[in-house]
């Protein structure tokens, strides 16, 4: 498939010099963002939905493609800013496990959950290149002034008492130039 996004195992000599400690954090992105910023941190949720997953988010957490999950999509943002545009995706048996904590996070980033929780486990980080056309691009773009060439991206599996959801970040050009 020609848009299909091309996941790879997280490999320094892919990605790009100034991006590697960002996405090669193991840690939370948040508290990174937040102690680099140059304005206030802060959470744009842009959507909380059930949706069909992509294809490869479907295979990554071993569901069916038809089968409806949670979305939740936010921008990271220093001020006005926004440096990365996130995407995760819970299957239902995962959502409904914990239903009450995905609720109340509104404005709050899933860091403080998904770093505040010592049963929490993360899986391997797989990186991305993505290029205009392919779907995690355009949805990471969908509010931005610039169409840059390529966006870098990393994934990674989380798991909450032994449930998966997906965390899908995509490092938007203002993380760089900032």
């Amino acid at each position: 498939m020609k848009n299909a996004t091309h996941w790879q195992p997280l490999q320094r000599r892919l990605v790009p010099v100034e991006l590697i400690p960002w996405i090669t954090e193991r840690g939370s992105l948040t508290r990174r963002l937040q102690h680099s910023n140059q304005y206030p941190f802060s959470v744009q949720l842009l959507s909380n939905s059930w949706v069909r997953p992509l294809a490869d988010e479907s295979h990554a957490l071993d569901i069916a493609p038809t089968e409806l999950v949670y979305q939740r999509e936010v921008r990271l943002m220093d001020g006005e800013q926004a440096n990365v545009y996130a995407r995760t995706i819970v299957p239902r048996a995962t959502f409904m496990a914990m239903q009450s904590r995905f609720n109340n996070l509104g404005n709050t980033s899933l860091g403080e959950l998904l770093f505040t929780d010592p049963t929490v486990e993360r899986g391997d980080i797989e990186v991305a290149c993505l290029k205009p056309g392919q779907c995690l691009y355009e949805m990471a773009i969908l509010d931005e002034q610039e169409r840059p060439y390529e966006l870098w991206a990393r994934r990674s599996l989380f798991y909450l008492s032994g449930k998966k959801l997906l965390v899908n970040e995509i490092f938007l050009p203002t993380l760089i130039w900032s």
